[in-house]
């Protein structure tokens, strides 16, 4: 039994300390959504550009990127008010991901948004993915 706490103890101490990496992470991941909430309702569209990873440039041009989040602005207005519902957590030899689930009142209705953060080299988070899905938005 003492043989196995030997062991056992190292693995819980990791454990608990990617814990609290991983709580931090999050709160990162939240303070990077705020930013972006602020970038749009700001109409900023460059800010928000600039708060994407490469792997999201290389996928999506920057034109057609700043299409949507204006239509995102445009159709829904500004955020009231935004609530964490869902979150995901990925490590792999590429680096960590984290995804945030927001459920969002904006002015003219709400919706349901989907972040994913990759963090950089210089461990800041930077925007890979972006999904929202809003029944208010397809109608409006």
């Amino acid at each position: 039994m003492n043989r196995m706490s030997r062991y056992l103890a190292p693995i819980v101490a990791v454990a608990m300390l990617g814990g609290c990496g991983l709580k931090e992470s999050f709160k990162d991941a939240e303070a990077a959504v705020a930013r972006f909430h602020a970038a749009l309702d700001a109409e900023q569209w460059q800010a928000i550009w600039n708060m994407t990873a490469p792997q999201m440039r290389q996928q999506t041009k920057q034109a057609d990127f700043q299409r949507i989040v204006e239509a995102v602005h445009r159709k829904l207005g500004k955020v009231r008010q935004t609530k964490q519902v869902g979150w995901n957590a990925n490590a792999g030899t590429s680096g960590s991901t984290l995804t945030l689930t927001m459920d969002t009142a904006f002015e003219h209705g709400s919706g349901t948004e989907q972040f994913v953060y990759m963090r950089a080299a210089d461990q800041s988070l930077k925007l890979a993915g972006y999904n929202i899905q809003s029944q208010e938005m397809m109608l409006n």
